[in-house]
């Protein structure tokens, strides 16, 4: 778990998306990124195009057992 969360740090600091970091890290598809968060493929697709909904953001660190800090605006 750690190592994730370096990784998404990592690719934070350098300014990636929270969502495409995540996304990235945890080596999910958009396609399975939804149906393990629950979030629909479009919300993610928004997400990671720059819109800022805390409470999807939330909604997807829980559901992948990441702190919320990870993703916290």
């Amino acid at each position: 778990m750690a190592e994730l969360i370096e990784a998404i740090t990592v690719a934070l600091s350098s300014g990636t998306n929270p969502v495409t970091a995540i996304r990235e890290a945890t080596g999910y598809t958009i396609e399975q990124l939804a149906v393990t968060s629950g979030l629909a493929e479009a919300e993610l697709v928004d997400l990671e195009a720059g819109a800022v909904d805390q409470a999807r953001l939330t909604r997807l660190a829980s559901a992948l057992g990441l702190p919320e800090s990870v993703v916290t605006l």
